[in-house]
Parts: structure tokens; C-alpha cells; sequence
């Protein structure tokens, strides 16, 4: 059975000023992102949703994200944005990078981030953010969604997932889940302050300097098929920049691996 979430820790850990002082906590729901939408109108800018338990977790692609009952956490905060749309494509990149640093603060020095939202250690998942922009009443809104592996053993993971999946405690962080929501809205905050206020070269440039990419060759597959090639860049707007043989290639979405050349694997 999944523990209770002890408020007053995550309370007392917490260093924002805004985002997360809302709080609602399900002990099970479908998705933290569908709740979130309700707690923007109930409760407002900045409010935040933890789950104990997720039943129809959401990730990139319509994949969905599983979690162990009190594992895992389950965190969807919902924010107005002030920022031009066109600055929303940032978003990811810089709740991912919030993930990457609270997994440090909490002592996994080895966290890095892999395009475009996931967080990893030696390749291995720990952490996957999926951000969704629309409209909502008083203008556009966006709830960024983070699952992350806190307290999982080998053995919580699915047999499928075993040889690529972390967790905080396997990275040997002993933490709750209100240490890790606390450590990653403290990080997302001034994250998020900058990217309102058009200063998203700052943040790009902390994503870069934390992602396992650079200097490795790449397949990403895209809507539009695989494309191989070495990791040059980020650009501007968050877009991964390969060095292909017919010159550079800017990736919009799409899901990296590494090519079977680098890994090993015959094609």
C-alpha cells in the first residue's frame, strides 16, 4: 500500500515563493496532467498535483508512464504563460533540466538529460517530462507533468524495463517523495522565470551543458522517419542539431537512441 505524503516535509523542503504552495494530493487518479487543468481554476497560477498512485499515466507519443504506488512520483504543475508561444517549445527542456538538477541536489551526480525530456544515468531512465500548452480560461496555460523513479528496487520495475530504468534509490539517494516534488519545483521555478522573461539562452545553455549527447552519433526517429547522425547542438528554440553526411539536420521531435554503429547492435 502506498505511504501517506507527509505535507509538512515537503512543505518545510519546498524554496519557491509560488509554484506549488496550491497543492492538492490524490492518494490514486488517473493523471496528475487532467487534474492539474482543474486545480489552475480552483486554486490558480502555480498550483501543483502529486499522486501516490497513477493509473493512466501520460508520456510523449501517447506512451504511457508507469508508476509503483508510493515508488514514484507523480507531479503535474499548472502554470499561466506570459511568454509568446513561440517560447513554449523551451518548456520541456527547462523542466527537464529542473528534474536533472534536483536529482543532483539530492546527491545522483550522475543525472544527465537526454533530448528532448527525459533525464538518465548511464542511459537508464529516471525521470520523463510531458508539457501541455492550450487554452484555458484568462489565456494560454501550460501543465508540465513529471514521473520520476524515487524509492524503486530492481524488481518494482517490470521485467521489460529492468535494464533500462533507475531509480534515486538505485543511484543510492535515500529520499521521500516530498524531498524529490520539493527539489524539483525549487528548481523549476527560476527555470521558468527566466523563460517567461524571453531569457531562454540561459537555460538552453544549462540544458547543453548537462545532456549525454554531445559527440555521439544518434538515430532519432521521427514522424517522418529515422534520421542518424552526430549530436552538434541545440538550437534556439530547443531543436536538436545533427551532423548528417548531406550537412545539418534540425530535428523538431522525435525519440533518440544510439545508432547501432555506436552501440553495437547490427541494424
Amino acid at each position: 500500500m502506498a505511504s501517506a505524503f507527509d505535507r509538512a516535509r515537503f512543505s518545510a523542503s519546498l524554496g519557491t515563493r509560488r509554484i506549488g504552495r496550491a497543492l492538492w494530493v490524490r492518494d490514486s487518479t488517473a493523471s496528475t496532467n487532467d487534474d492539474a487543468w482543474v486545480a489552475l481554476s480552483e486554486l490558480g497560477d502555480g498550483a501543483c498535483v502529486v499522486a501516490l498512485e497513477q493509473t493512466e499515466g501520460r508520456g510523449r507519443s501517447g506512451r504511457t508512464w508507469r508508476q509503483v504506488p508510493g515508488k514514484g512520483l507523480a507531479l503535474s504543475v499548472a502554470l499561466r504563460l506570459g511568454c509568446d508561444l513561440r517560447q513554449a517549445g523551451v518548456l520541456p527542456l527547462a523542466a527537464g533540466l529542473a528534474a536533472a538538477q534536483a536529482a543532483h541536489g539530492l546527491g545522483a551526480a550522475a543525472a544527465r538529460l537526454k533530448w528532448p525530456n527525459d533525464v538518465v544515468v548511464a542511459d537508464r531512465k529516471l525521470a520523463g517530462v510531458l508539457c501541455e500548452v492550450r487554452h484555458a480560461p484568462g489565456g494560454e496555460a501550460v501543465v508540465i507533468g513529471l514521473g520520476l523513479n524515487v524509492r524503486h528496487r530492481r524488481e518494482d520495475f517490470p521485467p521489460e524495463l529492468r535494464d533500462t530504468a533507475t531509480s534515486l534509490a538505485l543511484e543510492g539517494v535515500d529520499c521521500g517523495i516530498e524531498d524529490a516534488a520539493a527539489a524539483f519545483l525549487t528548481r523549476l521555478e527560476p527555470l521558468w522565470d527566466e523563460v517567461q522573461e524571453g531569457d531562454r539562452a540561459r537555460v538552453l545553455a544549462a540544458w547543453s551543458a548537462l545532456a549525454a549527447h554531445w559527440g555521439r552519433r544518434l538515430r532519432v526517429r521521427t514522424p517522418a522517419g529515422d534520421v542518424e547522425g552526430d549530436a552538434l547542438r541545440i538550437d534556439e528554440h530547443g531543436a536538436l542539431v545533427l551532423g548528417t553526411p548531406g550537412g545539418e539536420r534540425t530535428i523538431l521531435a522525435g525519440d533518440v537512441e544510439a545508432s547501432p554503429e555506436e552501440s553495437g547492435n547490427p541494424a
